[in-house]
């Protein structure tokens, strides 16, 4: 899965050019699993160490060579899981709720932007 001629998991050559959209949303991401860190440490809902984790890892992947624009679409379908685990079980941090809310928005647009943009780059 990586390349044959490198020898390093990490993309360092790429994430010289990444411009602020793929920052912003990095930044989006790691907020929501900071959040979700939060929520958990307060409450001890396993769910929120869960989303917490898998954002996590999702942005290492991130920077490595494993990463595939495919992984765009399961993030959006993550971050709409993620919306009805705070529905059903945040009710009692709204503040924490719209933040985390912002956040996912921004992962959301963020990752169709980019599915959108890499997947032309790829046809053309």
């Amino acid at each position: 899965m990586t390349d044959a001629g490198s020898g390093s998991v990490f993309r360092a050559d790429e994430v010289r050019s990444w411009g602020a959209r793929y920052w912003f949303g990095l930044l989006c991401s790691v907020g929501v699993a900071g959040i979700n860190y939060y929520v958990w440490a307060l409450t001890g809902m396993p769910q929120f160490l869960a989303v917490a984790g898998s954002f996590a890892f999702g942005v290492g992947l991130f920077f490595t060579r494993f990463w595939n624009p495919a992984l765009y679409l399961v993030g959006i379908v993550h971050v709409i899981a993620l919306g009805v685990v705070w529905v059903l079980d945040g009710g009692t941090y709204p503040v924490i709720g719209l933040v985390n809310g912002a956040f996912s928005v921004g992962v959301l647009l963020t990752a169709s932007s980019l599915f959108l943009a890499e997947h032309r780059a790829a046809d053309d």
